[in-house]
This record gives C-alpha cells, sequence and structure tokens, in this order.
C-alpha cells in the first residue's frame, strides 16, 4: 500500500485505521464508505484530522484547518486535498474510488488436504 502525505508544515502521514474510522463516526454518525468518498467540501477538515491525528495525538480540527489553509494555494488547491484525503480513505478501505467496492482480489481459500480429509473421516 502506497503511503498518502499531505505536504503542510511538514509531510504528515494519512493514515485511516479503526481509531480515525471511530473519530469520523464520532462527528458524522453511521456512514458508508460511497458517503466517506463524497462528503461535502467543508468536512474534509475532519475527516484529514482523523487521518492525521495517529501521529499527532494534539491536532485539533481547528489547527488541521490552519495548516489546510496554509497550503492553499502555493502547494494544493482545496480539490487537490479533497482528492489526497479520498485516495486515501479509498485505499486504507480496499477500496475503489469510483466503485466504492472491495478491490481485494479474492483469494482461494486454503482447503484440508486429501489425506486430512480421508483421516478425518475414519
Amino acid at each position: 500500500m502506497r503511503e498518502h502525505i499531505l505536504e503542510l508544515d511538514r509531510p504528515r502521514k494519512l493514515k485511516f485505521g479503526f481509531k480515525a474510522i471511530r473519530l469520523i463516526r464520532e462527528h458524522f454518525g453511521e456512514k458508508d464508505v460511497s458517503d466517506l468518498l463524497n462528503m461535502k467540501v467543508d468536512e474534509m477538515p475532519i475527516i484529514a484530522w482523523a487521518g492525521l491525528v495517529h501521529e499527532d495525538p494534539d491536532l485539533t480540527i481547528e489547527k488541521v484547518e490552519d495548516l489546510l489553509d496554509g497550503s492553499i494555494p502555493e502547494r494544493y488547491t482545496v480539490v487537490e486535498i479533497v482528492n489526497i484525503l479520498a485516495e486515501a480513505l479509498a485505499d486504507h478501505f480496499g477500496v475503489s474510488e469510483k466503485k466504492t467496492t472491495p478491490s481485494r482480489k479474492k483469494k482461494k481459500s486454503p482447503g484440508l488436504s486429501e489425506s486430512h480429509k480421508k483421516n478425518s473421516k475414519s
């Protein structure tokens, strides 16, 4: 999985694991992955905060808003920030941004070996 970095006051790595999911849910309630990938622009700082707080527990939503605003337009446009967040969310959730369906290849589950099956019948 590739890293998703926002270059703000310093390079900041986005991570959307279980803690980030809980933080997002606490702010927005229950949402499908497709809802998260289609959030309103003014909700994106909360998504960014949830994805960045893992490396800086003292971050606040207001601080993230300031960091994001400080990167516009010198480093990013608003649309570029939204795209980075959507890509990171989709990648960490294991879905396609467009389809919002699992992107994992189905793995063949290991079955019992023939000899084990024969032995278990006796």
